[in-house]
């Protein structure tokens, strides 16, 4: 009975370590929207942070070879809000490799990525 209740211990304890390893890494997340659009597209980039004292800001780059845009946005740490939404207007036909980095205070970064697609309209 006591082997099994240590077995039963050792168990739970490594569920909950890959638990929260998992919740660790995944401290951002963007979801991207519309995926597939028509030029000229409205997208709009939410990017969803796990709140940490560490936290500085939100680089975002929007990158299609022949249009590029960034921002940053300066967050305030444990403070800062758990949702930042980004929306970019007019954007033209191209296919699109979107990402968010996760600045720390110590200079490391975690970065999420999303493709688009924004399909060129055609003139008469």
């Amino acid at each position: 009975m006591r082997l099994g209740n240590i077995i039963l211990g050792i168990a739970l304890m490594a569920v909950l370590g890959v638990a929260a390893g998992d919740a660790a890494e995944n401290r951002l997340r963007i979801e991207v929207s519309p995926r597939v659009s028509s030029a000229p597209a409205v997208v709009r980039i939410r990017a969803i942070v796990t709140p940490d004292a560490a936290n500085r800001a939100l680089e975002i780059v929007v990158d299609s070879g022949d249009y590029y845009r960034s921002s940053i946005v300066y967050l305030d740490g444990a403070n800062a809000a758990t949702v930042t939404d980004t929306t970019l207007k007019n954007v033209p036909g191209g296919d699109y490799q979107i990402s968010v980095a996760l600045v720390e205070a110590g200079g490391r970064r975690t970065v999420d990525k999303r493709e688009l697609t924004v399909a060129s309209t055609l003139a008469n």
